[in-house]
C-alpha cells in the first residue's frame, strides 16, 4: 500500500486536489472572524457596539428593559428643552432611539418602540413614545409629527406630550436616527405652552 502526501511512512494520506484546499488567506479569515462574516461586518459591528448603536436584545433583557422603564406625567417632569443632537457621544435630545416597551396585555412580549429623547440626567434618557397608530389623530394629548426614519414603513406617525418615559441609556438602541428641527421645535414649544417646560 502506497502513501501520498509528506506524512510519516506507512501512513496513507489522500493529497487534496490543489482545487479544494482553502487558501491561506481564507483559512487565516476563518480562523479570525469564524465561518460567516466578513472583516468589514465584524468591524462594522464593533464599531457599532462602541458607540451604543447596537444592541442584541434577548428575550429575557428584553423584557427586563421594558419593566425598567419609568413613566411620569409631563409636568412633573419639566425641565429646559433644547435641540442638541450628538451621534458621537452619547444620546442627546433631538435622537430617535428605540426602547423595549411593555405591550398592551401581561401575556404579551415587550415590543421594541421608537421614543424621540427630550432631555437626559446623567445615565438616563427622558423621550416622548412615537406611535404610528392612526387612532392617536386628533388626540389632544398625541401630536402629528409625520414620517420619519423612525418608522421603517413610512407611515404617518404621532409623538405623546402628556407622559414622559425615563430609561436608562444602556437599555436603548441607537442607530443614528436624528429628528429633524423643525418638528422638534414644535414639540418644545407645546411642551413649553401646556406642560411649563422651559
Amino acid at each position: 500500500m502506497g502513501t501520498t502526501g509528506h506524512g510519516p511512512r506507512g501512513v496513507h494520506r489522500p493529497a487534496l486536489p490543489t482545487t479544494d484546499r482553502p487558501r491561506f488567506a481564507d483559512r487565516l479569515r476563518f480562523f479570525f472572524f469564524g465561518p460567516n462574516g466578513s472583516p468589514l461586518d465584524h468591524g462594522l459591528n464593533r464599531i457599532n457596539e462602541r458607540l451604543g448603536l447596537y444592541v442584541d436584545q434577548q428575550p429575557e433583557a428584553a423584557r427586563a428593559a421594558a419593566y425598567n422603564i419609568r413613566v411620569d406625567a409631563t409636568e412633573r417632569m419639566s425641565r429646559n428643552i433644547y435641540y442638541a443632537p450628538d451621534m458621537d457621544g452619547q444620546a442627546e435630545p433631538g435622537e430617535v432611539v428605540w426602547i423595549w416597551a411593555p405591550s398592551d396585555g401581561p401575556e404579551c412580549p415587550p415590543r421594541e418602540r421608537a421614543m424621540l429623547v427630550v432631555g437626559r440626567d446623567r445615565h438616563t434618557i427622558i423621550g416622548l413614545l412615537i406611535s404610528p397608530n392612526p387612532r392617536h389623530a386628533g388626540a389632544e394629548s398625541w401630536l402629528e409629527i409625520g414620517a420619519g426614519e423612525w418608522d421603517p414603513a413610512g407611515r404617518q406617525c404621532w409623538v405623546r406630550l402628556d407622559r414622559v418615559l425615563e430609561v436608562s441609556e444602556q437599555g436603548v438602541r441607537r442607530q443614528g436616527a436624528l429628528f429633524p428641527q423643525r418638528r422638534f421645535d414644535r414639540i418644545a414649544t407645546r411642551l413649553r405652552n401646556h406642560y411649563h417646560w422651559g
